[in-house]
């Protein structure tokens, strides 16, 4: 049997979340409690699809051609990887070889490749979240803390079924294929180019820590690093960016440029910056909300 991935949105950033293994969702009206690994549980969210040479061709002028020129053969070994596994199984098909356990090899990585890889980009940041969540945010301040941060916000922000759908439906009248298909590469491409553009401009980034003891607690969402200055319509895409991610129900952060900041690290957030946050949440969720109180979810029914 094929040892198939399941996507577990955030599995390992739910769990600040849960009080006493406990969390609670909001989705179709109505809030319930799942369980913590099976939250935002879609089957083969990540599977890969075959690309053509149109695919490819489609790709290189969207995409990688307006990239910065350094990035350029990273994104074009991204499409090459990621198709390579149906360049094999074709080959094999051609050969006329009847191998089950290689065809289930190959199947399993078409499943699991991407989710692989989006598990080491967060196994890379459990280190700096952990810190978050006690306070500590020296780590943005080293050249290596700063880009590995940087990058997996903008791998978590551009992740999502939401900028997948947001985006496909705004470039679909001016494409010929189906971007389905080819969101895995592009979603991976867009997130690096947005991330270096950001380190680039490091100098003027500023990571805040939101520290909120107020009543009203942090809720996230399916989309969990948001662009504060969003309307939850990305065909009207906002001119300015500023990402709002909370990690437990009281600490978040803030990337900001450093003008807005304020200069400072670290702000105390009452009950209404609080549901201020809470409602940008909402605003740019795809399908649920969660919370580590089903009180304060059912506030947001309607």
């Amino acid at each position: 049997m094929k040892k198939r991935k399941q996507h577990y949105v955030w599995r390992h950033y739910l769990k600040p979340w849960s009080a006493g293994n406990k969390i609670f969702c909001l989705r179709d009206g109505k809030v319930f409690e799942p369980n913590l690994m099976g939250v935002a549980n879609e089957r083969d969210f990540y599977r890969l699809k075959e690309l053509t040479q149109k695919d490819v061709d489609f790709i290189e002028n969207l995409a990688i051609k307006p990239s910065p020129a350094h990035l350029q053969k990273l994104h074009a070994n991204l499409v090459r990887r990621f198709n390579s596994l149906f360049k094999l199984k074709s080959f094999v098909q051609s050969r006329g070889i009847d191998d089950p356990e290689l065809n289930e090899r190959i199947e399993e990585d078409v499943n699991n490749l991407e989710e692989d890889l989006h598990g080491r980009i967060e196994n890379g940041a459990i280190e700096h979240l952990s810190s978050i969540l006690h306070g500590d945010i020296d780590f943005f301040g080293t050249d290596q803390g700063c880009i590995d941060f940087v990058y997996f916000m903008c791998v978590q922000y551009m992740r999502t079924k939401k900028i997948k759908s947001s985006v496909i439906s705004t470039i679909k009248g001016t494409a010929s294929i189906d971007l389905d298909k080819i969101w895995n590469v592009l979603s991976h491409i867009f997130a690096t180019n947005m991330g270096w553009s950001l380190y680039a401009d490091r100098s003027n980034l500023h990571l805040i820590l939101l520290d909120n003891q107020s009543p009203v607690q942090f809720i996230t969402g399916d989309q969990p690093v948001i662009n504060s200055y969003a309307t939850g319509d990305l065909t009207n895409p906002p001119q300015q960016l500023e990402f709002y991610y909370p990690v437990s129900p009281t600490v978040a952060v803030l990337l900001t440029e450093k003008g807005k900041s304020g200069g400072e690290n670290q702000r105390s957030v009452g009950p209404v910056e609080a549901t201020v946050y809470n409602e940008h949440i909402v605003r740019n969720r795809h399908e649920q909300i969660y919370a580590a109180s089903k009180v304060l979810l059912e506030r947001y029914i309607h």
